[in-house]
């Protein structure tokens, strides 16, 4: 006589990943810059290769804004002045929208479509930025793609 044992069903949300947060996937930042500098200074920091977004910090260290390369356009097509002569806090890069750090991935994703934006800062309760969730992210996390270290040039 042959015995058989069956064991109980996992639950249905145990057998499921848990859903990744904005704090799984976001990036780090390094590309900041102060809301004292202006368009030039945004310009050449997106030349450098610095990135495509740039984080924009108050005098305290809080996050004043995202710039993309959208902002640049748009000064660019609408403001006769030179990019030396446009501050930051002309750009319209207020991070009206943010994430928390444990905003779903879904979250993360509606906003970035509702909103038609590129990257969604992630802020502690103090608004200081954490990093950012860009529409790479949420498609590398869909792709189950491990995040890769970027190669430097000085690498």
């Amino acid at each position: 006589m042959t015995m058989t044992q069956t064991l109980p069903a996992a639950p249905a949300a145990a057998a499921r990943r848990a859903e990744p947060t904005a704090r799984d996937l976001m990036s780090p930042v390094d590309n900041v810059i102060g809301e004292d500098g202006t368009l030039g200074d945004v310009v050449r920091r997106f030349l450098d290769g610095s990135g495509r977004h740039l984080i924009v910090l108050d005098r305290d260290g809080r996050c004043s804004g995202v710039i993309g390369p959208r902002h640049i356009a748009q000064a660019r097509r609408l403001d006769p002045r030179r990019d030396e002569e446009i501050p930051i806090s002309e750009l319209g890069c207020a991070p009206w929208i943010a994430l928390s750090p444990l905003d779903s991935a879904r979250t993360c994703a509606q906003m970035l479509v509702e909103y038609d934006l590129d990257a969604i800062p992630v802020l502690d309760g103090d608004q200081r930025v954490l990093g950012l969730v860009t529409a790479h992210d949420i498609v590398r996390a869909a792709a189950d793609v491990p995040r890769r270290r970027t190669a430097h040039v000085s690498d």
